[in-house]
């Protein structure tokens, strides 16, 4: 598993209550990291939880080449909610 490290954009904002580890969450919009396009909607785990919610690393298992592990901001993801 990769870990991208590729923080463009805005600086990240902390969520009031961040997410935990092992929550489940998908992309609030398409994200490019480690060569591959990941669209918004698109589910995952988050795994790791970095300065204080602003960061997660979060698996993304239905990617081409298996399941990988990306970085993403805060603002490029949310909570998925029972029925989500």
């Amino acid at each position: 598993m990769a870990l991208s490290h590729k923080h463009d954009g805005p600086r990240s904002t902390v969520l009031s209550r961040p997410i935990a580890t092992y929550e489940l969450v998908r992309l609030t919009r398409a994200v490019e990291a480690d060569n591959y396009s990941i669209p918004e909607g698109t589910p995952g785990t988050v795994v790791e939880v970095y300065d204080r919610g602003a960061v997660y690393a979060v698996e993304i298992a239905d990617l081409p080449g298996g399941p990988e592990v990306v970085t993403l901001r805060a603002d490029q993801i949310e909570r998925m909610h029972c029925g989500s």
